[in-house]
C-alpha cells in the first residue's frame, strides 16, 4: 500500500493524538484507589501508553522527514507525485516502539528519585533518534568503504 506523504503525516498525527489522549486518561487514575494486586498491573499499563504516545512523534521526525528529504533530492522536478510506502512506515514505528520502550525502562530506573525521571520518555525518544542516526551513519560508512566487486 502506498501513501502520499501528507497521508502518512496525518496517520502519524492521529495516532499521536489518540495515544496522547489515552496517556492522559491512564495517568489521571489515582493508583492508591486501586486494589493492591492491580497497582503493579496499572503501572505497566501507564508505562505502555506513556511510551507509545512518544513513538509516533519520533517516527515522524526520523522516518517521514528523512524519506521526504531523500525523495526530494532524487526527484526535484516531480514534488507533487511523491508516494510513501506504508509498510516502511510501520517498520520504522515498530523499531521506535522497541527502542523507546527499552530506553524508557532503563532511564526510568536510572533516573528514579531525580527531577529528570518525569522526562524519561522524551529523553528515550531523543536517544532512539540518535541511536538510529548513528547506526545509519555506520551503515553508510561501511557501504562506502566496501571494496568494489570485480565482475
Amino acid at each position: 500500500m502506498k501513501l502520499r506523504l501528507y497521508q502518512a503525516i496525518i496517520v502519524l498525527l492521529v495516532a499521536l493524538a489518540v495515544l496522547a489522549g489515552i496517556q492522559v486518561a491512564v495517568q489521571s487514575v489515582d493508583v492508591a484507589t486501586l486494589p493492591p494486586e492491580w497497582q503493579g498491573l496499572w503501572a505497566g499499563i501507564v508505562f505502555i501508553f506513556t511510551t507509545s504516545a512518544a513513538a509516533p512523534m519520533f517516527t515522524f521526525l526520523r522516518n517521514v522527514l528523512g524519506y521526504a528529504e531523500n525523495w526530494f533530492e532524487a526527484n526535484p522536478e516531480a514534488r507533487k507525485e511523491m508516494h510513501y510506502e506504508a509498510g516502511k512506515l510501520g517498520a520504522t514505528w515498530a523499531k521506535y516502539e522497541l527502542l523507546i520502550k527499552t530506553y524508557t525502562g532503563a532511564l526510568t530506573y536510572l533516573l528514579s528519585g531525580t527531577p529528570y525521571s518525569q522526562y524519561a520518555v522524551y529523553i528515550s525518544g531523543a536517544a532512539s533518534v540518535l541511536t538510529d542516526l548513528v547506526l545509519k551513519a555506520i551503515n553508510d560508512l561501511t557501504d562506502t568503504l566496501k571494496p568494489a566487486t570485480v565482475a
